[in-house]
C-alpha cells in the first residue's frame, strides 16, 4: 500500500497536473471499489473509486494516468458514488440520463486486479502530468463550449433516421412479444396454471409480473390511506365524545351549585 505521507481517510492521494507548465497540482482520492451490492460492470478487486474529480477530466485522462499499470477497460462517472451502472446510451438525440457537470467521483475499471494493486501501492510522491509538450493539445474551455453548442444544433435527417430507427426496433420487439405470447396460450406452467390473455380494443392489464406489482403497491397505498383516515376519524369521534362528557359534567356540577345557593337562600324567620 501507499505510504502515510499520501494517505488520507483511507484513501490514496494523487496529485496531477493538467499540463508541464501548471503552477499548481490537483489532488485525487482514491481507494479499492468495495460494496454489498455487487455489479458485473464494476468488479470488486479491478475497480478503483475515484472523488473529487474535476469537470474537464474525461476517460482519455484516466487512461493517460492508469495506462501505463495496464489496460483501463471502462470509465464511469456518476455525481454521487453510485454501486449500479449508468445505462447505455442508445441515440444521439434522446438521453436516457443528464450529462455529468461539475465535479463528480469516477469508477475506473481495469483489465486485470494486478492493474488496480499496483496503483494503489505506488506513493505518487511526483504529480502526474496529463498532457505533455508532445502530446496533442487537449481542447480549451471556449473549444468545449463550442462544441457543446454545436451538438445543440439538430441535423433534422439525423433526427428523423434515429426515430425511425428506435420505431423499427420497438415494433420487432412489440411483434415478438405478441408471438412468444399467442405460442404461450392454452400451454401450462410448471404449476399447471394456464395463462388467459384478453384480446381486444380493450386488452386491459398486461399479466406481467412487474403490472401485478405496481397494482399491489398501488392497493397498498390505497388500504393505508384508507386505514389512516380511519383512524383520524376515530380519533375525533372520540374527542367529540370526551368534550360532550365534560360538558354533562360540568352541568351536572352546575346544577347541584344552583340548588345549594337556593337553599341557603330560602327565607327562615325562625
Amino acid at each position: 500500500m501507499a505510504s502515510s505521507a499520501t494517505q488520507i481517510c483511507g484513501f490514496l492521494a494523487i496529485p496531477v497536473k493538467y499540463k508541464e507548465s501548471s503552477g499548481a497540482s490537483h489532488w485525487l482520492y482514491c481507494k479499492a471499489h468495495s460494496v454489498r451490492v455487487k455489479t458485473a460492470g464494476k468488479p470488486v478487486g479491478r475497480t478503483l473509486f475515484v472523488v473529487n474529480v474535476p469537470a474537464f477530466f474525461t476517460e482519455d485522462c484516466f487512461q493517460k494516468m492508469f495506462g501505463e499499470f495496464g489496460t483501463v477497460s471502462n470509465v464511469f462517472f456518476h455525481k454521487k458514488p453510485t454501486a449500479s451502472v449508468p445505462e447505455e446510451e442508445t441515440s444521439n438525440f434522446f438521453k436516457k440520463s443528464e450529462p455529468v457537470k461539475g465535479y463528480k467521483v469516477a469508477y475506473v475499471v481495469f483489465e486485470k486486479s494486478s492493474s488496480l494493486e499496483a496503483v494503489l501501492k505506488l506513493k505518487w510522491k511526483t504529480p502526474k502530468v496529463l498532457f505533455r509538450k508532445q502530446d496533442k493539445a487537449p481542447p480549451s474551455a471556449v473549444q468545449r463550449w463550442n462544441a457543446a453548442y454545436d451538438e445543440q444544433i439538430t441535423a433534422v435527417a439525423d433526427l428523423q433516421a434515429d426515430i425511425d430507427d428506435f420505431m423499427r426496433k420497438f415494433d420487432e420487439k412489440a411483434k415478438g412479444e405478441a408471438g412468444n405470447l399467442k405460442e404461450s396460450e392454452g400451454q401450462a406452467d410448471e404449476d399447471g396454471w394456464i395463462k388467459v390473455t384478453k384480446k381486444g380494443r380493450k386488452p386491459g392489464l398486461a399479466r406481467k409480473e412487474s403490472v401485478e406489482q405496481r397494482v399491489l403497491q398501488k392497493e397498498s397505498k390505497k388500504k393505508a390511506k384508507k386505514e389512516l383516515l380511519n383512524f383520524y376519524t376515530f380519533q375525533i369521534r372520540e374527542s367529540k365524545m370526551n368534550h360532550l362528557a365534560e360538558l354533562r359534567h360540568k352541568f351536572e356540577e352546575d346544577k347541584k351549585r344552583i340548588a345549594q345557593l337556593r337553599q341557603s337562600r330560602r327565607f327562615r324567620p325562625f
